[in-house]
């Protein structure tokens, strides 16, 4: 790609437990995602600095330090942000400690809100964790909740008892399972989505009308599943760029 040197691109790195994942802004438009390994950041930085005038960027992390080849390379930009509850945002967050809210549950509310403005928004980041947020139609963070995501759930049931196996992520279209394996995969995965299931519905009855978005690696699962119209952002943490 050659760079074009009057146009300032906006990066948004969105930085999570395994994989690190990017979004170039032209404008409003998000025009180019990738994603690398963590231990890449740094390559990856120099590739997208090669193909694109990079004027401004934004970090979204769920790790407790920001890569030192990031701070560098911000050094030399016209504006960088590492978002946090003290960044100035288009929305209000009306939880007890601030100071302890993930980036990333930040960055989505923020997103969630230009996708919806002016409107209730539940949103469901279905990765490592799930995590369960409420933006109100005033655009005010009330809180969520966040539980063990799918592949973890099969973990721990392996890793803290003395007989159950590792079962496999597989999706089973049984209630009811047949086998260890099959029973174990159902427990993880079609409880996980009982569970959401469960939260939207006592959302929308405390609530009433809202907008329901799922993001994250495993928001695919979920398409079919829900009966209630859903809408799935698989780059919804990298829209805080546009905001």
């Amino acid at each position: 790609m050659i760079m074009v040197d009057h146009i300032l691109y906006h990066l948004c790195i969105d930085i999570g437990n395994t994989r690190v994942k990017y979004g170039i802004f032209q404008s409003e438009e998000l025009i180019d995602v990738t994603s690398t390994e963590i231990d890449k950041i740094s390559d990856a930085i120099h590739e997208l600095n090669e193909s694109f005038n990079i004027g401004r960027m934004i970090v979204s992390s769920t790790r407790r330090d920001i890569p030192h080849c990031l701070r560098e390379f911000g050094k030399n930009l016209p504006l960088y942000l590492e978002l946090s509850h003290e960044t100035p945002l288009p929305i209000s967050l009306d939880y007890d400690t601030p100071e302890t809210l993930g980036r990333d549950r930040i960055a989505g509310a923020v997103g969630a809100m230009s996708i919806y403005p002016g409107q209730a928004v539940i949103i469901v980041d279905a990765g490592t964790c799930i995590t369960y947020d409420f933006l109100d139609q005033n655009s005010v963070f009330k809180g969520g909740n966040i539980a063990p995501g799918m592949r973890m759930r099969l973990q721990a049931m392996n890793s803290f008892t003395e007989k159950l196996p590792l079962a496999p992520f597989e999706n089973q279209n049984e209630i009811l399972g047949k086998s260890t394996i099959k029973a174990l995969q159902n427990g993880a995965i079609q409880g996980t989505k009982f569970e959401i299931e469960s939260f939207i519905m006592h959302m929308k009855q405390k609530f009433g009308a809202l907008q329901v978005i799922f993001t994250g690696g495993d928001a695919n699962n979920f398409v079919d599943f829900f009966y209630s119209k859903i809408f799935v952002v698989q780059n919804l943490v990298l829209k805080i760029g546009r905001a």
